[in-house]
């Protein structure tokens, strides 16, 4: 992923998070995209497991965390 690629992922997702009633999905896509973009020395290892393991919780902001956190983590696009 190019530095203006990941730059413009971020601008939209942002943009989306403050205009979303998807917020959580949003908050968590930015996260694992940075994580993506950085590798692995973007956050902790615990931090890393603890955002993938929000997609079982019961609450759906925490779970739409999760699922943004993994698209996020795959350098997809967000969805809307």
């Amino acid at each position: 992923m190019t530095e203006q690629e990941f730059e413009s992922r971020m601008e939209q997702a942002e943009t989306m998070c403050a205009l979303s009633d998807r917020r959580g999905y949003y908050e968590g896509y930015i996260r694992g995209l940075r994580r993506f973009y950085h590798g692995p020395h973007f956050g902790t290892l615990r931090e890393h497991e603890e955002w993938l393991g929000l997609v079982y919780e019961w609450d759906e902001t925490k779970a739409g965390r999760g699922r943004g956190y993994q698209d996020g983590l795959q350098g997809i696009r967000p969805h809307r």
